[in-house]
């Protein structure tokens, strides 16, 4: 076997450890004692009429946990709540930490028939929403037909992943159970992105359509007057409000989340366990352990560090910084938490993607010579990013997605990689760029001084410091670069009109969901491939916009769209996936730095079963839901 193939089978392994291969099947259910208290008080029915007839079997990470406690958890943002929103959720179907293997959550089942049109979803019988409603392919349907492709609440539909040129996606619903989607070309890509919970949990794929219609114009001739009674221009306005899952604006509204909403006030917004949750551990005990979720509303990032670093959170991540990693070291046993150390599911925090289609011909001509963009990439001292900036715990790696995936080639790994400014002056010189001014920074032909705008589009991570390290590098080849911060929206504006030089970005997508949402590596949005705006702007435009690319460039998007039509994992998979990486690896289109940094996780002593060893952390998993929340367990 080789060492990719091992990689993902060890993955999976990973995996089914934590899901139980114990059957609910015939099991002695067990529940929370705050639920026996609620049932004793005919609050709610007993426990083997609120879990679904064959729930989630969930194997915990260390051991059998104990019911009961609160968890102490922040956000920083107090309209949104999003990263308390993907602690809570549970979707269809969920990935590994690694984004590489997919399993099923909410969903019993899946099936894709032979030519891998048609994508069959079964649910679990019995299931129910947390008002004790019956979740159904109702509820999915109403998201697709009254939701999704309604033109008041969704004016663009339901997102260009579900359109195609040739054809339509078709909904059908053939049982309270069984969902079946048929699409006009193979797409197994489907399970890609709804492996990614977000995409596959209540409201991005399904809605409570038995509490939500009272608002749905479609339903209720009232609802506008309703809308209007609860202080809303419209019932769109209304409707909205009570669909978004990360607004607490309804307390009544049901869910299918681990915890739902109990409590709000301005600086602190608690849930507490959905009794009708759909998981049990192996002894049958429902879960989550844990009875409440505490969220603090921590919007200053200074007092988000003090408060991790002083144990005042049992687990915080989403907002933790690398730079900080010194300050929680430094105090866990005053503050009687450990610090995971999580890899990010990003394999460049920052990359360079020099635009081939600038508007200045100078640049135009250097940035389309393979010479010239390796020495860029050996021009960086990545180790010396990697220390000043991860702590030596990033991995110096090109702009390729994540190594785990078999069709990554180890030559590809390093190639491009390592610090040789020697050998980038070299290439410089071979390339006529040899005279220079008064400062020391090479000549373009037209005399002009060689400077190259490095423009950041979003501030996060380490990205502004190590493009300045960048910039640090260039100076040694003779290059003056500029780093300008640029505001997401004016740096987005640029892009499209071709006014950037040198676009920056992390890259992330860099598991299997990135054949789903392929932002950094596909050519089926204008805002994709940033070094190659205006040619994806053609090839989606059918050349009605845009610059023309290159054969190869056009060849390029055909294997991409033909790579996501095949089955995940076969022969051919692989195949067309090194075929379109390998120009990534060798023509160097992008130019990668650090990947795979380190991101701090702060848990406290009190909470058990959470993963520790090998682990990660990153959008395409949506971050929670491979740490199985539902499993972890307070004790004091």
């Amino acid at each position: 076997m080789s060492k990719s193939k091992l990689v993902w089978a060890l993955s999976l392994l990973a995996l089914l450890a934590v899901l139980s291969g114990v059957s609910a099947q015939d099991m002695t259910y067990q529940e929370s004692p705050m639920l026996t208290e609620m049932v004793e008080a005919n609050e709610l029915p007993p426990l083997a009429e609120r879990l679904p007839a064959e729930p989630l079997v969930v194997e915990p990470v260390g051991e059998i946990g104990e019911y009961g406690g609160t968890l102490r958890f922040a956000d920083a943002n107090a309209s949104s709540l999003w990263s308390a929103s993907t602690l809570r959720q549970s979707g269809l179907f969920l990935y590994d930490q690694e984004a590489v293997n997919i399993t099923n959550d909410i969903a019993k089942d899946y099936a894709f028939n032979d030519d891998l049109t048609e994508f069959t979803i079964t649910l679990r019988e019995g299931h129910k929403w947390s008002d004790g409603a019956p979740f159904t392919t109702d509820d999915i349907m109403f998201w697709w037909n009254d939701v999704a492709n309604n033109a008041e609440i969704s004016p663009n539909g339901p997102g260009s992943f579900w359109r195609f040129a040739d054809g339509e996606t078709v909904f059908e619903q053939v049982s309270p159970t069984v969902l079946k989607i048929t699409f006009p070309q193979p797409y197994p890509i489907v399970l890609d992105r709804l492996g990614r919970t977000w995409f596959s949990a209540d409201p991005g794929f399904m809605a409570p359509k038995h509490y939500l219609q009272q608002w749905h114009a479609d339903y209720n001739e009232n609802a506008a007057q309703l809308a209007e009674e609860e202080g809303f221009e419209n019932w769109v306005q209304a409707f909205q409000a009570h669909l978004n899952p990360t607004r607490q604006y309804d307390e009544d509204r049901p869910w299918l989340y681990k915890w739902i909403p109990e409590e709000e006030s301005t600086d602190r917004v608690i849930f507490v366990r959905n009794p009708y949750y759909h998981a049990v551990d192996p002894e049958g005990k429902q879960l989550p352990y844990i009875d409440r979720v505490s969220v603090s509303i921590i919007s200053d990032q200074e007092t988000m560090t003090l408060r991790a670093s002083s144990g005042d959170l049992d687990f915080e991540g989403y907002y933790l910084n690398a730079a900080d990693l010194p300050v929680y070291r430094a105090n866990e046993a005053d503050g009687d938490y450990r610090t995971l150390i999580a890899s990010q599911i990003r394999t460049a925090d920052l990359a360079l993607m020099p635009n081939r289609t600038v508007q200045d011909e100078v640049l135009r001509d250097l940035f389309n010579n393979l010479d010239f963009r390796i020495a860029l990439s050996v021009g960086i001292n990545r180790d010396r990013m990697n220390e000043a900036l991860y702590f030596g715990l990033g991995q110096p790696y090109p702009a390729l997605p994540m190594p785990g995936n078999v069709y990554v080639r180890d030559e590809w790994k390093t190639q491009y990689v390592e610090y040789d400014p020697d050998r980038a002056n070299e290439i410089l010189d071979s390339l006529g760029l040899t005279e220079r001014d008064g400062d020391g920074f090479r000549l373009r032909p037209d005399g002009e001084r060689l400077s190259l705008l490095i423009e950041i589009g979003v501030l996060e991570g380490s990205k502004q410091a190590a493009c300045e390290l960048v910039a640090n590098d260039y100076v040694e080849l003779g290059i003056e670069a500029i780093c300008r911060l640029t505001e997401g929206s004016l740096f987005n504006q640029r892009h499209l009109a071709n006014e950037l030089e040198i676009a920056t970005w992390h890259l992330g997508r860099a598991g299997r969901f990135g054949r789903a949402d392929p932002l950094f590596w596909g050519f089926q949005t204008p805002d994709q491939q940033r070094w190659g705006g205006q040619w994806a702007l053609w090839l989606t435009t059918d050349g009605a916009e845009g610059i023309e690319p290159p054969d190869e460039i056009k060849e390029l998007d055909t294997i991409f769209k033909d790579w996501q039509k095949t089955d995940f994992g076969s022969d051919e998979y692989n195949r067309l996936a090194e075929a379109y990486f390998s120009y990534f690896a060798n023509e160097l289109p992008m130019i990668g730095t650090i990947g795979m940094w380190p991101t701090p996780i702060v848990v406290s002593n009190r909470l058990h079963n959470v993963p520790e060893e090998g682990i990660f952390w990153g959008a395409d998993t949506n971050f929670y839901p491979p740490y199985y929340p539902e499993q972890w367990y307070i004790s004091e």
